[in-house]
C-alpha cells in the first residue's frame, strides 16, 4: 500500500488528527503548515476546528512537502504479535531469495538508522517529542520555553530526516543565524539529555558530546543603529504588512521587549491616553505598561487596527491578542524588511538597545531609562510605591527625549 493511497482510508477524524499533530505536538504554525498544503491558514484553522476536514489531496501535498515529518502524525493500525511473526516469515522467505535478497536489505536499511548493523544513531519518533514535552514541563519549565524548544528541535530533525547521529548533529553547525544555531544547540542537548537518555542510555552520551553549544557573543560586540537605519527598516516593514511595522516601531520608539509586546492584549491599549497596557507585573523583567507617541497612536489606529480587523475576519478567529501573528512569522517578516532596506544585521534585539542608547545621549537618567524598559532596579520600589507622580515623570521624561520612527 502506497503511502498515496492511505489519505484516501482514513476517517474525516483522522485526517484533522494528522494536521492536529503537526500543529499541536510539533509546534508547526498555521501558516507553515497552509503554505505546505496549499491552502489559507483559515483553511487549517477551519480543519483544525473540526468545520471541515482536509481533503486527501490536499494530505498528499502536505506529505510532499515535508515527508518525514507528516509520517510521524500518521494514525497507526493496532498491530498483534501474530502480525508480526508473519511479517518476519515472509522477510526470512525473501531474504532466501537472491533476486529479492538486495530489495529487504535496502528497506530495512532505510526503517533502521545504523542500517542492519548496530551504529550511533536514534531515530526520533512522535511519541518521543510527546515525551520531552511532558518531562519539561514535569520539571517546572514554562510552557513558552517548552514550545520554544520543541520548535527548534522540530525544525532541526525536519532537516536531517528525524535521526540523530554524530554525523547529522554536525549539521547544527551549518545554520546560517547564529542565533537560531544556538538556540538549536541548546534544544538538542536537552532533548538527549531528557529522552534519548532514557530510551537508549548507551549512545546518549555519544550523541551528547558529539557537538557544542554554541558560545555566546561576547557582550557590547555590536554596532547600535541609528534613527536613519531604523527607520528605513520600518519603511519595508510597512510595505510587507501593517504588523511587521507595527511591531518595529513599538519595540524602536519605546525599548519593549518583544515577548512581552507579543502578549499584550488588545483591551490593554488606551489610544486616548497614548499608552499600552502590558500587564507584566511579576519578576525581574517586569514591565506594566509603555508609552505611545503621537505617531504611533495615529499609525495604530488609522492603519493598524482597520488591517487587523480584516486579518480577523480572513482568519476567521477572534483573538485577545493585539498582535495575532505568530511570533514565526513576524520574525520572517521583519528579516525580510531588514535585507529589503540593505541592513540584515540590524536584528529586532538591537532595537531595545537603540532605545536605551538614544535615550542617554540626550541626558536621560539611567535610572528612568531602567524603568522605561522595565529592567529591574533598586530604586523601582521607591518609585512605584513612594512618588505619587511615578507615571507622570516618566511619561514626560518619554514625550520629551524618545526616539520618532512612525511619519
Amino acid at each position: 500500500m502506497t503511502i498515496t493511497s492511505i489519505w484516501y482510508m482514513l476517517t474525516d477524524e483522522q485526517r484533522r488528527s494528522v494536521v492536529a499533530c503537526l500543529r499541536n505536538k510539533l509546534g508547526f504554525s498555521l501558516s507553515d503548515i497552509a503554505r505546505a498544503a496549499g491552502v489559507n491558514p483559515s483553511t487549517v484553522h477551519a480543519w483544525l476546528t473540526g468545520r471541515t476536514a482536509p481533503q486527501a489531496d490536499k494530505l498528499e501535498r502536505l506529505y510532499a512537502a515535508m515527508p518525514d515529518t507528516v509520517e510521524r502524525c500518521l494514525p497507526e493500525p493496532p498491530i498483534g504479535e501474530l502480525d508480526v511473526m508473519q511479517a518476519i516469515s515472509v522477510i526470512a522467505k525473501a531474504l532466501r531469495t537472491k533476486a529479492l535478497r538486495d530489495r529487504v536489505i535496502e528497506e530495512l536499511s532505510k526503517l533502521l538508522p545504523g542500517g542492519l548493523r548496530r551504529e550511533i544513531a536514534y531515530r526520533v519518533e512522535r511519541d518521543d517529542i510527546e515525551l520531552f514535552r511532558a518531562k519539561l514541563a514535569a520539571e517546572g519549565v514554562s510552557r513558552d520555553t517548552v514550545s520554544y524548544y520543541v520548535r527548534y528541535l522540530v525544525k532541526f530533525l525536519d532537516d536531517v530526516g528525524w535521526v540523530l547521529s554524530p554525523e547529522t548533529l554536525q549539521r547544527v553547525y551549518t545554520i546560517k543565524q547564529p542565533r537560531v544555531m544556538g538556540k538549536t544547540a541548546v534544544a538538542l542537548k536537552r532533548f538527549i539529555d531528557t529522552v534519548v537518555k532514557v530510551k537508549d542510555p548507551q549512545i546518549a552520551p555519544l550523541l551528547y558530546d558529539a557537538f557544542k553549544t554554541v558560545p555566546s557573543r561576547q557582550k557590547n560586540g555590536f554596532r547600535v543603529p541609528t534613527l536613519e537605519e531604523v527607520r528605513r527598516v520600518w519603511e519595508e516593514a510597512h510595505k510587507i504588512t501593517p504588523c511587521a511595522a507595527a511591531v518595529w516601531g513599538l519595540m524602536a520608539e519605546t525599548g519593549v521587549r518583544l515577548d512581552h509586546l507579543l502578549r499584550a492584549r488588545l483591551d490593554g491599549l488606551q489610544l486616548d491616553k497614548k499608552r499600552l497596557l502590558l500587564g507584566e507585573t511579576e519578576g525581574p523583567k517586569r514591565q506594566p505598561l509603555v508609552f505611545l507617541t503621537e505617531g504611533a497612536v495615529k499609525y495604530l489606529k488609522e492603519v493598524y487596527l482597520p488591517w487587523r480587523e480584516r486579518f480577523e475576519r480572513m482568519l476567521r478567529q477572534r483573538t485577545e491578542r493585539l498582535f495575532p501573528c505568530e511570533e514565526l512569522t513576524v520574525y520572517r517578516w521583519l528579516k525580510e524588511a531588514r535585507e529589503r532596506a540593505g541592513l540584515p544585521w540590524l536584528e529586532p534585539r538591537l532595537l531595545r538597545k537603540f532605545s536605551a542608547q538614544w535615550l542617554l545621549d540626550r541626558g536621560v537618567d539611567p535610572t528612568d531609562i531602567d524603568l522605561l524598559q522595565g529592567r529591574s532596579v533598586r530604586e523601582r520600589v521607591l518609585f512605584e510605591h513612594y512618588i505619587a507622580d511615578y507615571e507622570r515623570h516618566l511619561r514626560q521624561v518619554f514625550e520629551q527625549h524618545a526616539p520618532r520612527v512612525f511619519p
